[in-house]
């Protein structure tokens, strides 16, 4: 059975032409024009022959175009702009929809700043990305984080339990929104619609991280999209997994909790007035794609990815995140594009399996984690890529396997720090850089993180405890970088003590 998205989607192909891409063959036709321009972009549509022209092509720089009446201005959009992001709302369900080029991170920040003046209290998952963070920053707002369910089997965080949401709801009765990542980076998703009943039966909003699940309302089955569940605001990276040119991203918006005058309002001020027309198109060909093509693709590749995880248990030392799994141990569900392979059984680390996959075998993993490698499959994958990467691990498993276990304490925090300050006023302190292992205690000005996938060992605020500067070593001992503002090597930047 398809959930309400699905089924909306369904309509929307006869209510709404999801075949037409409005902006994508404006601007088509207007770089196959026979056009001499004395507008920016400073190439010139391609005149000159260079390394950028060479590679790319040159329709790529004929489309690489300034704002003009007929293609429309994304801070104020009238005609073709307007009418793919409507189409676009269509597609996923959604009352009001808005094109994102810089990334979720803008679609997020937005989001956060909509619905939270200083001050205001929300209530937000402490294994949020970065860009949430930021976004906290930004607004003034005062987070209270709930701690996601840990699973030390694999080494990572799930989403927060839903009585855990009710429990800091229940605490914090003035919260004006609730921030859900989902699904999250490893594809866990908790009971959203249940949280949403929860949260709006306190006039809360609830804003979705969903940068991983673009894909969610095009997948047949169970699995339910944020729209569905019943967000007010949700944020979709559909470079990700919807198809798009890398930054691309959605906004979305349904129902009246969140703004639309207030969302429009913050895009325009924090997106680029020069939006690449090239991510904005290539957001219309992905939503097609998606709306026309989706559900048949993904149940196409269901039993591959299937057969797959059954060929890699076998005889192995390997396990798979599955559905039945976390539904067991977190009353959570799984999203199966996102491949969670568990590789301490064999004796090495997530890190090492990643490095041996992209060196040995040409095989490029979204990201490592101390037990774990992850894959994250598309409806641009076939059985060939998905054979390619059962075939390396098993080579991997016979020839650089070990005997023993990989364990550790570090591969996931299991614990909130402290804050001390808001993000905001330890952001705006005077700061100082001090060495790592003398700032236990002290309160960072800094964000240490590694990427992907972007989740911080600190934010600015909280205290830095010796689990965390545990974590710091081990990661630079793992991985062999922390992201941090610090210039010095082993340093953080901590909010300065006035004496």
């Amino acid at each position: 059975m398809m959930s309400n998205t699905k089924e909306l989607v369904a309509t929307s192909v006869h209510a709404i032409n999801q075949d037409k891409m409005p902006l994508f063959e404006a601007l088509v036709h207007y770089a196959k024009q026979d056009v001499t321009p004395f507008d920016v972009p400073g190439h010139k549509m391609g005149a000159r022959m260079n390394p950028l022209k060479a590679a790319l092509g040159e329709m790529a720089l004929r489309m690489d175009v300034n704002s003009m009446k007929e293609l429309d201005l994304l801070s104020h959009p009238q005609s073709v702009i307007k009418e793919a992001q409507e189409i676009a709302a269509a597609a996923f369900g959604a009352d009001h929809a808005y094109f994102l080029v810089n990334g979720t991170t803008v679609g997020i920040q937005t989001m956060i700043m909509a619905v939270c003046k200083p001050n205001d209290t929300l209530l937000v998952p402490r294994n949020a990305h970065k860009s949430v963070m930021d976004g906290i920053i930004l607004s003034g707002a005062k987070p209270v984080f709930i701690q996601p369910e840990v699973d030390y089997h694999f080494g990572i965080s799930h989403g927060v339990s839903v009585s855990n949401i009710e429990k800091v709801i229940k605490e914090h009765p003035e919260a004006k929104a609730l921030l859900i990542t989902y699904p999250t980076y490893f594809g866990s998703m908790n009971d959203l619609k249940e949280i949403c009943r929860i949260a709006h039966e306190r006039d809360i909003a609830v804003i979705v991280d969903s940068a991983h699940g673009a894909h969610l309302g095009f997948v047949p089955g169970e699995m339910m999209d944020p729209i569905a569940c019943g967000a007010d605001a949700i944020t979709i990276s559909m470079h990700k997994t919807g198809g798009s040119l890398t930054q691309s991203s959605i906004l979305l918006l349904k129902n009246e909790r969140v703004s639309p005058e207030a969302v429009q309002k913050i895009l325009s001020m924090l997106q680029s007035t020069s939006a690449n027309y090239l991510l904005m198109s290539s957001l219309d060909v992905a939503r097609r794609e998606l709306a026309l093509y989706g559900c048949e693709r993904y149940e196409s590749l269901m039993p591959i990815v299937e057969k797959a995880i059954a060929r890699i248990e076998a005889g192995s030392r390997y396990e798979i995140l599955k559905n039945d799994y976390v539904s067991k141990h977190f009353n959570q569900s799984h999203d199966w594009t996102k491949l969670v392979i568990r590789v301490n059984g064999i004796g090495l680390t997530g890190f090492e399996v990643y490095s041996l996959l992209k060196e040995k075998y040409g095989i490029q993993m979204e990201l490592a984690e101390g037990y774990v490698v992850m894959a994250v499959i598309t409806s641009a994958d076939t059985a060939h890529s998905i054979g390619k990467l059962v075939q390396a691990l098993k080579d991997i498993e016979i020839n650089f396997g070990e005997s023993t276990v990989v364990m550790s304490t570090n591969v996931t925090a299991d614990q909130a720090n402290e804050l001390a300050l808001s993000p905001r006023e330890a952001f705006y302190s005077v700061h100082e850089s001090v060495p790592i292992d003398d700032a236990i205690g002290r309160i960072s000005a800094d964000t240490l993180m590694i990427y992907p996938p972007g989740i911080p060992l600190v934010i600015p605020g909280e205290l830095i405890s010796h689990d965390v500067v545990k974590q710091y070593h081990y990661y630079r001992q793992i991985v062999g970088e922390v992201l941090t503002e610090a210039k010095e090597a082993n340093h953080i930047t901590v909010v300065k003590e006035m004496v």
